[in-house]
């Protein structure tokens, strides 16, 4: 659940945002004592089209269009086995390397722990968190679920008989409607699948009943009368009319689904201190806010010592969630 110490790190991140220097001119690259020597590698352990995906692949976009980093800057996609195949990548493969960089999010400090991984969120070299993404609860434009009491009705009715379809159990989404079901003493069934995306098809082609997605990755879907939101865990520009789960009820606190930037251990602090300026300049960008305003983003900016302490209590509470849930002993 989401604690008031981390309540507490997005209010200090947001101010930090409102007070932030530019650090450099609208264009040119970040002046710094180092700077990247070849490509940069922004590593994602999601698919192609995924939020952290298009994360990353606009912050690169935001670095080349405005020459903030002076070398090409691509993105790797190193799906598979609930995210430890990109967490080896990064930490041990490229550790040290300065020209590489990871898409970090909730699901990776959670599937690390229930996988038991070695790499946890101290593995990492911290760079800077940037945003919250919120989540909502599709069903098939076409589904006799007209509301989230009707899903819940259904799973009363035939426990397991609901299933939820998404990437690779322990990610917010998952959690988030596992924390739905406890508190309204209901079992949904849950369908894993690569990534989010999948779960979306999924979805489409009736195999599942339910997803939890952000709504700037079917937002589309939705317009064109393929998928229909039942609720969402805050209240969305997007869909004004669209209840949330505090509105109908429901007390659980929804979980922050944030995006953030990391680095392989052992990096050197002259180029960590080089991307969290880059960073800072690419928030700064007319690009950036528009990518916020269309994806329903909330910024927040945490660097330093805030963001290490708030990835360690992202970890804690993850492990108190878990344990709560019986997924973790």
């Amino acid at each position: 659940m989401q604690s008031i110490s981390s309540l507490r790190y997005l209010a200090a991140g947001l101010r930090l945002a409102c007070t932030a220097l530019v650090l450099a001119g609208p264009a040119g690259a970040v002046a710094a004592d180092w700077q990247p020597t070849e490509r940069v590698t922004f590593v994602t352990h999601a698919s192609a089209g995924t939020g952290i995906d298009v994360f990353v692949r606009e912050l690169a976009e935001i670095w080349r269009r405005h020459q903030i980093v002076p070398r090409p800057v691509v993105v790797e996609n190193v799906t598979g086995g609930a995210g430890e195949r990109a967490r080896q990548y990064v930490v041990t493969q490229h550790a040290g390397n300065p020209h590489v960089l990871f898409g970090y999010t909730p699901s990776q400090v959670n599937t690390a722990l229930l996988m038991k991984s070695q790499v946890t969120v101290k593995s990492y070299t911290p760079i800077a968190a940037l945003a919250v993404e919120p989540l909502a609860l599709y069903v098939n434009a076409q589904s006799s679920y007209q509301s989230v009491a009707d899903l819940v009705e259904a799973a009363r009715r035939k426990p397991k008989g609901v299933v939820q379809g998404g990437g690779p159990f322990g990610n917010v989404p998952s959690l988030m409607a596992r924390m739905l079901a406890n508190e309204a003493q209901v079992e949904f069934a849950y369908v894993a699948f690569k990534g989010g995306g999948e779960g979306v098809i999924a979805l489409l082609g009736n195999h599942v009943q339910f997803i939890m997605e952000q709504p700037s990755e079917v937002a589309a879907l939705v317009k064109d009368g393929k998928l229909r939101p039942l609720g969402s865990a805050q209240k969305l520009e997007m869909y004004p009319d669209l209840p949330t789960f505090a509105s109908l009820g429901y007390r659980f606190k929804p979980l922050v689904q944030f995006r953030a930037v990391v680095a392989p251990p052992g990096l050197p602090a002259e180029a960590a201190r080089f991307y969290v300026q880059a960073l800072e300049r690419a928030r700064q960008t007319p690009e950036w806010k528009q990518y916020v305003k269309r994806n329903e983003l909330q910024e927040i900016w945490l660097a330093g010592a805030d963001f290490v302490a708030f990835l360690e209590e992202q970890e804690m509470q993850y492990r108190r969630l878990n344990r709560e849930i019986g997924l973790l002993k």
